[in-house]
């Protein structure tokens, strides 16, 4: 998931990049809303947040078909309160490394 940043986006460098985090009240807010669900939610990376669960709570959350031809998730079924708080949620590619089959 894509956390929407504070300010608006930019290029990056290292005197912006502190104002580009999202705020941590967004944060919390997101995290204890996907935790409620059932998902499991990892530690905040930047602007990025990792959310593990079942299909089902994905399905729930989110609506079906879970992964569309964009690659991203809808965001029209989260409350707007959550959902102004994120840029978008993906699936990440595979890695193009390593066994092909198993």
């Amino acid at each position: 998931m894509i956390l929407a940043p504070q300010t608006p986006a930019t290029r990056p460098t290292a005197s912006t990049v502190a104002a580009m985090l999202p705020p941590p009240e967004h944060v919390a807010r997101v995290r204890a809303f996907f935790a409620e669900r059932g998902f499991e939610v990892d530690e905040t990376q930047g602007l990025s947040l990792t959310l593990t669960g079942p299909r089902s709570a994905y399905a729930e959350t989110f609506g079906e078909p879970v992964v569309t031809e964009t690659g991203e998730l809808p965001l029209g079924r989260l409350p707007h309160e959550i959902a102004q708080c994120i840029d978008a949620v993906v699936f990440p590619e595979p890695p193009g490394f390593g066994p092909t089959s198993y």
